[in-house]
């Protein structure tokens, strides 16, 4: 069946607390209706939701091979890992153009995994060259698989056909979220900096751009803060860019990397009450994207339990809507008209679905 598939698939869900939710979306091969894509990082789980409905369909294994590491080396610094940042299986989504598989980038299992949606089969695995296989990108045709290799600064090409590496571009200090340009001609990274390194050490935050066909690199656009999530103007003209510590976004030139507005935020709630260095994995917002019309942003204020709808043009902030524990990916649902929002702090294991004509929260998936 004809299915309509979003070619930008979806977003990092990094371990921001006890538990963490990852969101993608598409259409299975078995059905044309919308599916949201929910991944659990700590379960090691994937939850199916009819994104029409909003009824749980249900749920993928995605480490039926185990919960440890099958490749020897990260075997070895497993233990450490997870004594440090907690269990990570869930790090990354990507769905096939086809609907019929799904990508998974395994966190601190150090791999990257495909899945058959319809049987739950797992039909290959890589080991990356990182000690956690981070964000993933698909390419529109879905002939090309990025992963962001986290530790060793570098993004790996997969060609999903022969389920083997075929390339990598270098990167700034930790890579990770991975974005196509509109024409799918570049692939965007951005990376946090070495969060391991004292402050004022030297770090390469930057927005990386490289070809997706060549893997040659075009540009670099340093910044002087570690990269969060971002989106493109349905142009490509500009980027909607979250950075670390930072309360709001900027308004970034994707071809000069030029700040050309900056849009502050409140902090609210909880956040209030948190110190910079407290913030979670340094993210105060993590998660934005704009509606299918491309005149609302939607951006998760992760620190201040909220999202906030901004009209684009105008950055004037149409609504601040108030959500559950650490609100941290955002994704726009297929017909546009909607903001899916991963709650994912300590007890909230939800969903958040935002109307952007409502400009308000019509529903809460547990």
């Amino acid at each position: 069946a004809d299915v309509a598939i979003r070619r930008r698939i979806g977003r990092l869900a990094a371990a921001l607390g006890a538990l963490a939710l990852w969101i993608a979306l598409g259409a299975p091969a078995a059905s044309a209706r919308p599916v949201l894509f929910v991944g659990n990082l700590e379960a090691g789980t994937v939850s199916l939701i009819d994104a029409h409905s909003l009824r749980v369909l249900g749920k993928l294994n995605v480490i039926p091979d185990g919960s440890t590491p099958r490749d020897p080396s990260q075997a070895a610094v497993y233990p450490a890992l997870v004594k440090a940042k907690g269990v990570d299986y869930v790090q990354g989504l990507a769905l096939s153009p086809s609907g019929r598989t799904l990508y998974v980038s395994r966190g601190y299992l150090g791999d990257v995994a495909a899945f058959d949606v319809a049987s739950h089969r797992e039909l290959w695995r890589l080991q990356v060259t990182s000690q956690r296989a981070d964000h993933v990108a698909l390419s529109s045709d879905g002939g090309r698989l990025f992963v962001s290799a986290l530790t060793t600064n570098q993004v790996q090409a997969i060609d999903t056909q022969t389920h083997s590496f075929i390339g990598s571009f270098a990167t700034g200090d930790w890579p990770h979220v991975l974005e196509f340009s509109p024409n799918g001609r570049y692939v965007y990274n951005g990376s946090l900096g070495n969060q391991l390194l004292p402050d004022g050490a030297p770090n390469k935050m930057q927005i990386t751009v490289a070809d997706a066909r060549t893997l040659k690199v075009v540009r670099t656009l340093p910044f002087s803060a570690g990269v969060r999530p971002f989106v493109f103007s349905h142009d490509g003209r500009r980027l909607y860019v979250q950075f670390s510590y930072f309360n709001g976004f900027r308004v970034v030139d994707p071809v000069t990397g030029n700040v050309l507005r900056t849009k502050n935020l409140p902090v609210r709630g909880p956040g209030a009450h948190v110190k910079p260095s407290d913030y979670p994995n340094q993210a105060a917002h993590h998660g934005i994207d704009i509606s299918g019309d491309g005149r609302t942003i939607c951006d998760a204020a992760t620190i201040s339990n909220y999202v906030a709808l901004v009209a684009r043009r105008s950055l004037t902030t149409e609504a601040i809507i108030p959500v559950g524990d650490q609100p941290a990916e955002a994704e726009t649902s297929l017909d546009g008209r909607y903001c899916f929002v991963a709650n994912r702090g300590p007890g909230s294991n939800s969903v958040s679905v935002i109307s952007y004509a409502k400009r308000r929260e019509i529903r809460r998936i547990r």
